[in-house]
């Protein structure tokens, strides 16, 4: 069975261009644009701070909190210095599950600040 290339018709009646012989997914154009603008590392930085409470677990994400990611190093707040050194312990395993999580060696160290977040 052979299958015919429809016309396309606006709302006001007046016909467009066929319909395409393939669908482009909506992620693919997505990342393409991402990757014209320059900004892929950017996206891929944000999505470090995102994944921090499923990598470090909810009792830790309640205690240190991520800032920013800059120059491959994840600011993160803590309350304390019991804090910094329990993540300081804990920093080479958290930035090899982030780099993991998001699928790229984005996060190189995390550098700890004494900080109290809400």
């Amino acid at each position: 069975m052979r299958l015919r290339k429809s016309v396309l018709a606006n709302n006001r009646g007046d016909t467009m261009d066929e319909a395409p012989n393939s669908v482009t997914p909506l992620g693919t154009l997505v990342n393409q644009v991402v990757h014209d603008l320059g900004i892929s590392e950017k996206v891929v930085e944000c999505q470090a701070l995102l994944v921090w409470n499923d990598v470090v677990g909810s009792s830790l994400a309640h205690n240190a909190r991520p800032i920013r990611v800059k120059g491959g190093v994840l600011e993160v707040a803590v309350p304390s210095a019991v804090w910094r050194t329990q993540l300081n312990f804990m920093g080479i395993d958290i930035v090899k599950r982030i780099n993991n999580h998001v699928g790229a060696e984005i996060i190189q160290e995390l550098r700890l600040i004494n900080r109290q977040h809400n």
